[in-house]
């Protein structure tokens, strides 16, 4: 992977492949995530675009901020914008998964030169724990794990992530809760829950402590990128009826609902989440023409996605 460094000197890791022709998209993970989400779509996509995939600030292959406080989404989303500029790339398409559809809206919000369009899959515009699993439970919890994790009981509780969370255990407790397991085997889960056993603990909490606590409610009228909000039918992180009331309150934008996928969508049902992305990219012109591997042309796409229910 490539290095670079933020504005403070946080050290960034990132990827920057395919075509130069044509927009490029950006690829923006969910909390604790380094890529696992997008691993059907992203050959795909790099055989169509120029993609910058960048880790966020303790996660992946990147560095720790110095300020431990430095890791809210305001300084994901600015970290986006300056690796675009620096890589010398035009308006981007971002492609969010998760806390990722926060990030992409700050960076839309905030740096909107930078911003040429926006896929939002599985992800709200803020409060995100508000809802989560249909409860306020999670929000109410989060202060107490955040003190966990910042105080005397930091090193017992990291080794028990560490030590739990990439397990058999782990997997069949996601199976059962949210993941649809007859889709997604314990393999393709794996790598996200190695990945995050590694994460320090204290850094997910802050993060997620902003993501639980910041809303752009009161700014999505501003953003006026064409945008595809794409839902999960069976996401209990993100309800589809949060997905409904984004959409509606974005001045350009259209749903998706996918049947039969949960959170992890992407994973689940490829071949649905790729037609809605192809479909997207096409009508705004994006796509760029490749010989080898031949991308779906668009009817062909919508083919493959005959469970895909349609909302505008």
């Amino acid at each position: 992977m490539r290095q670079t460094h933020a504005a403070d000197g946080t050290r960034l890791a990132y990827r920057l492949f395919g075509p130069r022709e044509g927009t490029p998209v950006a690829l923006l993970d969910g909390i604790s995530c380094d890529g696992f989400i997008f691993r059907d779509l992203e050959p795909w996509l790099a055989a169509r675009a120029r993609v910058l995939h960048v880790h966020y600030r303790g996660h992946g292959r990147s560095g720790l901020p110095r300020d431990p406080e430095a890791c809210t989404l305001p300084y994901l989303a600015a970290d986006l914008a300056a690796l675009l500029e620096r890589s010398g790339l035009g308006p981007a398409v971002l492609i969010a998964h998760s806390m990722g559809v926060q990030v992409a809206l700050e960076a839309a919000l905030r740096h909107p030169e930078r911003v040429a369009g926006l896929v939002l899959m599985c992800g709200a515009h803020g409060r995100v724990l508000d809802t989560f699993k249909h409860t306020d439970l999670g929000r109410r919890l989060l202060p107490w794990l955040d003190r966990t994790a910042r105080g005397g009981w930091r090193e017992p509780l990291a080794r028990a992530v560490r030590a739990l969370l990439p397990t058999r255990m782990s997997y069949a407790l996601a199976a059962w809760s949210e993941v649809k397991g007859d889709r997604l085997g314990q393999r393709d889960l794996m790598p996200y829950l190695e990945h995050f056993a590694r994460m320090p603990l204290d850094l997910f909490t802050r993060t997620l402590t902003d993501a639980a606590e910041r809303t752009s409610e009161a700014w999505l009228a501003r953003v006026t990128a064409p945008t595809l909000v794409l839902a999960a039918e069976d996401d209990g992180f993100t309800p589809v009826h949060l997905s409904r009331a984004l959409a509606a309150a974005l001045p350009d934008a259209r749903l998706e609902i996918v049947a039969g996928a949960s959170h992890t969508g992407p994973l689940e049902r490829p071949e649905a989440f790729r037609a809605c992305v192809a479909a997207f990219l096409d009508e705004l012109a994006l796509a760029t023409p490749t010989t080898s591997p031949r991308p779906p042309s668009l009817a062909e796409s919508w083919r493959n996605a005959r469970q895909i229910v349609p909302h505008y």
